[in-house]
């Protein structure tokens, strides 16, 4: 499924945690493991500096790249890159080497070992227009069950999610179970509310919801799994998380195709889950079909 996958490597935790959970995701489903780190770019530098200030920056940049995967025990192509920013900089080199996969870490730990990802973290995920994976820490096995979630509500987005989801299952031999929330109305001016009976609603929202599973899972095949259920969608997508071992979702219904955007439901969603988590840029497929065409792939194979 993977030619490339980068993953961003900062000396802390985070980014060894990133580099065992992309080698475990290149055993998996192939691919070139690409270790980068991204170093402080000076265009203007003092006066007075040595004139090979930036080499020494950069042997520096690759010596702490080394040491990381040394102490991960993991092998991959080290590289080391001067940015303005982490965000440019594993962007910049994830369209060079047209990577399949962005991996990385979550420097900040939460209740219960969850994710808990940074401004870094969020800037990587914001306008990427690859899919980035945000990693977990190392005590837990990654990918240990195989067992894949994907948040589901028929939108574009979350097809793409749902698109992306099968073709990691089939080529890892995982299960897929697909989850959509019947949300329950919210923040309803009561001009817009008023007669209107919402728990009369409540079972046709649910059967809606049932559908759209029913759709998937017929879709998807190969054993997947699904289910409808009555909540607000990023809460209940935080709950499946527990029980998973990979979520993917879509990224936000407007701005560029093939662009990230990370909504306030899906920032929650990744600062919250138990375990990893990854964020499907619209528009992202293989090949020039579109998400419909490369969900029903899933079903011919």
């Amino acid at each position: 499924m993977f030619t490339t996958i980068v993953v961003g490597v900062d000396g802390l935790e985070g980014g060894r945690d990133a580099l065992v959970l992309g080698q475990r995701i290149g055993d998996l489903a192939g691919g070139e493991l690409v270790a980068v780190h991204v170093h402080p770019y000076e265009p203007f530098p003092l006066c007075g500096l040595r004139t090979d200030i930036e080499a020494l920056a950069h042997e520096k940049a690759q010596t702490l790249l080394e040491g990381q995967l040394a102490e991960a025990g993991v092998a991959a192509r080290a590289v080391a890159i001067a940015e303005a920013s982490p965000r440019r900089g594993l962007h910049r080199i994830a369209d060079e080497l047209e990577a399949d996969l962005i991996v990385i870490g979550s420097p900040h730990r939460g209740p219960l070992g969850r994710v808990v990802a940074g401004d870094t973290a969020r800037a990587v995920i914001q306008g990427a227009t690859r899919p980035v994976l945000v990693a977990r820490p190392t005590r837990w096995t990654p990918l240990a069950g195989r067992a894949v979630g994907v948040g589901y509500d028929g939108s574009p987005e979350s097809r793409a999610a749902l698109a992306w989801a099968g073709r990691f299952a089939l080529a890892t031999a995982s299960s897929v179970h697909v989850l959509c929330a019947a949300e329950p109305p919210q923040g309803f001016a009561p001009s817009i509310s008023y007669g209107i009976n919402w728990v009369a609603l409540a079972p046709e929202r649910r059967g809606y919801a049932e559908t759209l599973v029913a759709e998937a899972v017929a879709e998807l095949g190969n054993g997947a799994t699904g289910e409808a259920v009555v909540g607000v969608a990023r809460d209940e997508l935080v709950r499946l998380s527990e029980r998973m071992d990979l979520l993917v979702l879509g990224s936000r219904g407007y701005g560029p195709v093939r662009r990230t955007l990370l909504g306030g439901s899906s920032d929650r969603i990744v600062h919250a889950a138990a375990c990893p988590v990854i964020v499907v840029p619209r528009g992202v497929h293989d090949g020039p079909a579109d998400e419909h065409s490369a969900t029903a792939e899933l079903t011919a194979g």
